[in-house]
């Protein structure tokens, strides 16, 4: 049977890290910047009423438009915040789990 290593243990026991990769929809790519901004925002309120905390990076010139990186939410939460962001019909967001291993 394999061993586990002390750093191995301890990234168990971390929180996990949800990746969001997200792509604008057709409705999404029309949508003025106030528009944009007001969707982002309505995002940030739902992460923060779950009790996590959200970074927001654009990525444009990549396979996605946007990834959000969002810690300190259950994993119900998590799949709660993605039918949030994908119920604006703007953007479609992919949701992945991950542990910090280094």
């Amino acid at each position: 049977m394999r061993e586990i290593s002390k750093s191995m243990a301890k990234a168990a026991a971390d929180e996990v890290t949800y990746i969001y990769l997200i792509t604008d929809t057709a409705k999404g790519a029309t949508l003025n910047s106030g528009a944009r901004r007001k969707e982002f925002n309505n995002v940030n309120a739902l992460v923060r009423k779950e009790g996590g905390q959200c970074r927001l990076y654009s990525t444009r010139g990549s396979s996605c438009d946007f990834v959000s990186i969002i810690t300190g939410v259950s994993p119900a939460a998590a799949i709660r915040i993605a039918e949030g962001i994908d119920s604006t019909g703007s953007v479609k967001a992919r949701l992945v789990s991950a542990l910090e291993i280094f």
